[in-house]
């Protein structure tokens, strides 16, 4: 077999090979082909090919190659296969940035060595409070040096946050001694300050204030960070005639000059040098500038106004700022009109391609827009980056480069807690899901190796650069607020800004007067078994055990708390109860009773509403008497068999007894419904008896010990037919005399009517008395009169 083997090898490499080096197994490795040999090498990290390359020279000169490197680099981190053409296949290297563009040798190290400290590194986190108020902005410094910014208090701060260390004095807007003081925030503010731009040249940080009264002033502090001295700061204002004429809105730095913006729409270029204005735009009022950004390295400069335009003004060269400029302008409109008119939130240019572009964000947009400049002609073209699906953009982050091999991009935030990655020049995007909560995304920053995303809620998160994998998460430094209601959990404030350190292992997170510094430090060998001495292993050992037991009181401080709420708000509801049953105990009734005394009055006011209502229908009603006394009545109707109508709809009711007639004219069922029983009135073909029916109504079940209603039937005499006038004719009245009164004899009962009496049994002793009158020649007016008293009889009798 192993003859066999040896000639089988031979066949397939090279005649120069040994059949003794060929036979090695050591050396199998060395025998492939170079592309096979770099698809191995394609998956395994930088420290395992700089260990590769120690075993032998032709692995040596395998890994010294730079295609080897880039070959690893863009397998593992951009996904693209060793087989796969670099200039021909669909790269995803949208966020890639090179930092050595010699050597993927050393990028691939780098890149390597920071996503492991950032995601592996046990550094805890240091938290620090520089200013009394929520920071408004804060600035880097070199060094890790931090200046924070206050406009509440108009005031900025100087700390180093790795340490937590706060430097005596606030750099204020007064001019007062600043940077002099104790940091007391009673003694040291400005309240008037309306804007506050941050900047450094070097160790000397520069401030720029605007006022509400239009004043526009400079700070500069040498040695800013330097905790062994304290000197005081620079600071100037401007003049009277140079103040805007109405409150500063924006202030920016753009290298040695500031840009200011005010209520007044004027926009002005100011040196802090000498504290004078260089250059003034013409007024736009009433409209105002809100936002302003410049490039006068690009003579360009542009202003967001309230109405949503925006102004750009060309031909601001610094030899145009020593003398008369030939400045050129144009307004481009707003890209959303009609009543949806927005603020803008965020204005940026881009110069770094063939033509100056804009990008612009408006409030509670999920768009935001480009506008590519023409300055020859004055002309523009607006392009829509966005997707409505992600909500509205809550923070924007603009990337732009000028690399031929790299991608300008546009990082945005929504308010449904996801991210969106645009191609400024393309229209290739990625979209992922920061917050499975829904926070919205409230800050951001990127440098090509993590990119940090904050939250509404405080919570910050790291992701890879290029793979956009999660790596770690930060709790908001703010500690955990206490729900002022019962119930309803307690806000936790949002993060404000981000800001990363030049050489990628510094985080700084700002929240509401917090700022949280963490630093990417170096990973150990073996992260879970470390060497040291004994004594360092139980002070770690101390330190957790100590933390634990913090961790512990802090969650039965706050159990107490929960229970004390609790408890305060039994004693509430009760107290409640307490008084509402001392309230009912006065007037004599439980609860229950209270409910039904209620339910009772409404049933009493509805029924007043019903009767007055059918009172009025039956004012409405049409009398034979009241237009010819001389017709004669006939006294039999003929019923037609394929038509039956009743006498009286108001007495065409199952429940209710029959109207007396004579035998001929026997009312007979017009129609009844087959889902309630009720029957159909039918409209009556003869105008002798009042054709008018009362409104159906439903019998109340709520009240327990209400009185029973009316009968649907025979309504109450007294509500629905008003008092009988002298309108009888005298057929009539004679006819009556001779008869026998009804009302002298009495009511002839059955002996089980009593007040217990059923429904059912009235109903039989109303028929039965009916018939005893069916044969009695009475006049139509005295047997309706009749049907009334017995019907309210009957009522007074089943109450």
């Amino acid at each position: 077999m192993h003859i066999k083997k040896t000639q089988v090898n031979q066949k397939q490499f090279p005649s120069n090979k040994s059949v003794e080096s060929v036979s090695n197994p050591q050396d199998g490795l060395l025998l492939l082909p170079d592309e096979t040999l770099t698809h191995i090498t394609s998956n395994l990290d930088p420290k395992t090919l700089l260990s590769l390359a120690q075993v032998n020279s032709r692995l040596s000169d395998h890994i010294r190659d730079d295609h080897t490197w880039h070959r690893a680099f863009v397998y593992q981190l951009l996904g693209i296969s060793p087989e796969t053409d670099l200039h021909d296949a669909q790269r995803r290297d949208l966020l890639l940035r090179r930092a050595h563009l010699g050597s993927w040798r050393q990028e691939f190290i780098r890149y390597f060595a920071l996503r492991r400290r950032w995601e592996r590194s046990r550094n805890t986190t240091t938290a620090h409070i520089p200013l009394h108020s929520s920071i408004s902005s804060m600035h880097l410094m070199p060094g890790h040096g931090l200046i924070s910014s206050s406009l509440q208090y108009g005031v900025v701060s100087r700390s180093l946050p790795l340490t937590g260390r706060i430097l005596r004095g606030f750099l204020d807007a007064a001019g007062s001694g600043t940077g002099l003081g104790i940091g007391n925030p009673n003694t040291e503010f400005t309240p008037n300050v309306s804007a506050c731009g941050l900047g450094s040249d070097g160790g000397t940080a520069k401030i720029v204030w605007g006022f509400r009264n239009g004043e526009v002033a400079f700070t500069a502090a040498n040695k800013a960070m330097d905790a062994g001295s304290r000197s005081a700061a620079k600071f100037s204002r401007c003049n009277v005639a140079d103040v805007h004429q109405g409150i500063v809105r924006d202030v920016v730095w753009d290298g040695l000059y500031a840009v200011t913006a005010g209520s007044d729409g004027r926009v002005k270029i100011w040196d802090p040098k000498n504290t004078r204005c260089l250059w003034t735009s013409e007024s736009r009022a009433p409209n105002e500038c809100i936002k302003v950004v410049s490039t006068l390295s690009k003579c360009i400069v542009a202003s967001g106004m309230r109405s949503g335009d925006i102004i750009v003004w060309s031909g601001l060269g610094f030899d145009a700022l020593s003398g008369s400029p030939p400045v050129s302008s144009f307004v481009i409109p707003s890209p959303i009109q009609g009543d949806n008119t927005r603020d803008i939130t965020g204005l940026f240019i881009d110069t770094c391609g063939n033509s100056p572009t804009l990008l612009v964000t408006y409030l509670d947009s999920a768009l935001f827009y480009r506008f590519d400049l023409d300055f020859s002609i004055g002309t523009f073209e607006c392009t829509e980056f966005g997707d409505p699906a992600l909500g509205a953009i809550t923070s924007l982050s603009p990337f732009f480069t000028n690399q031929p091999n790299e991608h300008s991009l546009i990082i945005t935030g929504t308010q449904l807690g996801c991210v969106g990655i645009y191609d400024w020049n393309n229209s290739r995007s990625l979209k992922f899901e920061a917050y499975e909560d829904g926070a919205s995304v409230t800050a951001l920053a990127w440098n090509a190796v993590t990119l940090v995303t904050g939250c509404a809620r405080g919570t910050t998160k790291v992701w890879d650069g290029l793979t956009l994998e999660h790596l770690r998460t930060f709790p908001t430094p703010v500690p955990r607020k206490r729900a002022l209601v019962p119930g309803v959990p307690a806000e936790n404030p949002a993060v404000r800004q981000i800001l990363l350190g030049p050489e990628k292992e510094v985080l700084l997170v700002a929240v509401e007067d917090r700022v949280m510094a963490w630093r990417a430090g170096p990973v150990l060998k073996s992260e879970f078994k470390t060497k040291g001495t004994p004594g360092k292993k139980k002070e770690r050992a101390v330190t957790s055990k100590y933390h634990q037991q913090l961790e512990m009181h802090q969650d039965i401080v706050e159990s107490r708390h929960l229970l004390e709420e609790e408890s305060a708000y039994v004693q509430r509801a009760y107290s409640r109860e307490r008084e509402q049953r001392a309230r009912l105990e006065t007037l004599g009734l439980d609860e229950v009773e209270a409910v039904e005394y209620i339910l009772m009055l409404s049933r009493e006011e509805a029924l007043e509403r019903e009767r007055i209502a059918a009172a009025q229908a039956i004012d409405e009603g049409v009398f034979e008497g009241d237009f010819d006394d001389d017709i004669t009545r006939p006294t039999q109707r003929p019923v037609s068999p394929t038509s039956s109508t009743s006498s009286s709809p108001l007495l065409s009711t199952p429940s209710s007894p029959p109207r007396m007639s004579t035998p001929s004219s026997a009312p007979r069922p017009s129609g009844t419904d087959t889902r309630s029983g009720r029957p159909i009135p039918r409209a009556s073909s003869s105008n002798a008896k009042i054709q008018v029916s009362p409104p159906f109504r439903a019998e109340a079940t709520k009240a327990l010990f209400e009185p029973s209603p009316p009968r649907r039937d025979v309504p109450p005499p007294a509500t629905l037919f008003p008092p009988v006038s002298s309108s009888v004719s005298p057929r009539s009245s004679a006819a009556a005399s001779p008869a026998k009164s009804a009302w002298s004899s009495p009511l002839p009962r059955s002996p089980a009517a009593s007040p217990g009496t059923s429904v059912a049994s009235v109903g039989r002793v109303s028929r039965s008395i009916s018939s005893s009158f069916a044969s009695s020649d009475m006049d139509d007016d005295l047997r309706l009169a009749i049907e009334l008293s017995l019907a309210e009889a009957l009522s007074l009798e089943s109450n």
